[in-house]
């Protein structure tokens, strides 16, 4: 992870001013023991911060035991920090390094330091390639197309510096692609400026590098990628966008990839809940031996029903598309200052992770690797559920023998149920024999036509009978052993 790397009083000054972004106020003791650093230091970062973003800063007071700031309502958090990280000589010569100067004495002149200073930068540069498998112990970059990119990603959405490199008939090019994606497939939504600097910044890496290097997928995750929606979209805006340019099928999943790693600010509900039930058909249902196994790890050490949660699953899927390729380590995601039951949450979390990991290594294929931050940031999101210990939820599957039939027993049901502790499969069955094995993972009942049950079923766990004629006291049968069990 570049934070590994960056000067540690830029990070600290990073972290310190996204806190105070959010908080507004925070007692220098505590922050200091939580950033390990001493009570001084605090207030040396603290004035440092104030005089770099002085035209940023609508309030700031110091005290003995408190620091105060508050910043004009129109700055973003991404600009904020953006004007912290130009103080950043390492992100400086990562930049010209990338641009193909590697010269000591371009850094000593440029960057205003001592040869042994720029010796040491250099060093730590090549240290972070090397960590980022772009880099061979011989100093040789890689053939590494993915991994390269990501990494002039993570240090482009930092420091500007590489913006002297940019050819501007294809970065207007990008532009115009970005802003016709956009137009397409984010109607009704609004998108801040860091995200919309990451895709702009992917589109012009496609264009600018896709005929000199070449991408890699394995079979699997280019097929999943061109099964999406979004991939047949995006191609078809791409063949009218960049005509010239002919996109193959690695370089419009690339930028598929990246469009699915960025939050999309929707202002209907309904939309929220449309892609929340597609994600999690596609996220959680489709692998039932390595996600599904890692939800049942989380609410047996939270003693928590997440499944079928949107407050927990939402969240859990926005981290869980950011460990592809280790995507995390290379976006610019927010520090959050926890409190200290979510500190609690965050090593527990982070233990379970780890230990999953573990258990699903042989299922994955690619190494999983996981950050502090992104960590921190998901115990902010599922805090609420891991903590609040509801009812448990039922899954609550359907057999009957026609449609009009699942039609009626559903909405029959749905009516007397509160829907956020139950879920009614979405699977119509028509044959007990249809319901697959994975069902027994999950609490839930089998609520089966009558016509269709053999005498040796009848007293098979958890099956409730159910006919036309009966409806209604069948129901309220299967009703009271819901909430009975829910108690």
């Amino acid at each position: 992870m570049i934070e590994d790397y960056i000067e540690k009083d830029i990070i600290r000054q990073v972290k310190l001013t996204e806190y105070l972004y959010d908080l507004k106020i925070l007692y220098v003791k505590e922050v200091a023991k939580r950033l390990n650093v001493t009570f001084n230091t605090i207030k040396r970062d603290f004035s440092k911060i104030t005089a770099i973003l002085a035209d940023y800063i609508e309030y700031s007071e110091i005290t003995s035991t408190t620091i105060h700031l508050s910043f004009f309502s129109n700055f973003s958090r991404y600009d904020l920090i953006k004007e912290l990280y130009k103080e950043s000589k390492f992100l400086r010569v990562c930049s010209r390094y990338l641009m193909g100067d590697k010269n000591y004495t371009t850094i000593v002149d440029e960057e205003f330091v001592s040869v042994a200073k720029a010796f040491k930068i250099k060093k730590e540069v090549e240290k972070y390639f090397k960590s980022a498998k772009i880099m061979d112990e011989d100093g040789n970059l890689l053939d590494k197309e993915l991994e390269m990119r990501f990494v002039i990603l993570s240090v482009w959405m930092r420091c500007d510096l590489l913006d002297e490199s940019i050819d501007k008939k294809s970065f207007k090019l990008a532009n115009i692609f970005v802003d016709q994606v956009l137009d397409r497939l984010s109607n009704m939504y609004e998108m801040n400026n860091r995200e919309y600097r990451f895709l702009l910044l992917s589109a012009y890496l496609i264009i600018t590098r896709k005929d000199n290097f070449t991408l890699y997928y394995s079979e699997n995750e280019l097929d999943y990628l061109k099964g999406t929606n979004l991939y047949n979209h995006i191609r078809e805006i791409a063949e009218i966008v960049l005509d010239k340019y002919v996109l193959s099928e690695n370089e419009i999943a690339y930028f598929v990839s990246i469009y699915k790693s960025i939050n999309l600010n929707t202002v209907n509900y309904l939309v929220v809940n449309m892609n929340y039930m597609k994600q999690r058909e596609i996220f959680i249902e489709q692998y039932p031996k390595t996600i599904k196994v890692l939800i049942r790890y989380l609410e047996n050490a939270f003693n928590a029903n997440l499944n079928h949660n949107i407050l927990f699953e939402k969240p859990f899927m926005n981290f869980l598309n950011k460990l592809w390729y280790n995507l995390q380590s290379y976006t610019v995601e927010q520090h959050y200052y926890l409190s200290d039951s979510q500190l609690e949450i965050f090593y527990k979390l982070k233990n379970i992770l780890y230990l999953w990991k573990e258990d699903v290594r042989e299922e994955m294929e690619y190494d999983l690797e996981f950050n502090d931050t992104s960590i921190e940031k998901l115990c902010t999101e599922i805090e609420s559920s891991l903590t609040n210990k509801i009812r448990s939820k039922f899954a609550i599957i359907i057999v009957a023998e026609d449609e009009l039939s699942h039609i009626l027993y559903r909405e029959n049901i749905t009516r007397w149920l509160n829907m956020n502790y139950n879920v009614i499969d979405n699977i119509m069955y028509y044959s007990l024999d249809e319901v697959p094995v994975y069902a027994e993972e999950w609490p839930h009942i089998i609520i089966c036509e009558r016509s269709l049950v053999s005498k040796n079923e009848y007293d098979k766990l958890n099956l409730f009978l159910i006919s036309k004629n009966t409806i209604f006291n069948d129901i309220k049968n299967i009703l009271l052993y819901i909430y009975d069990c829910q108690e």
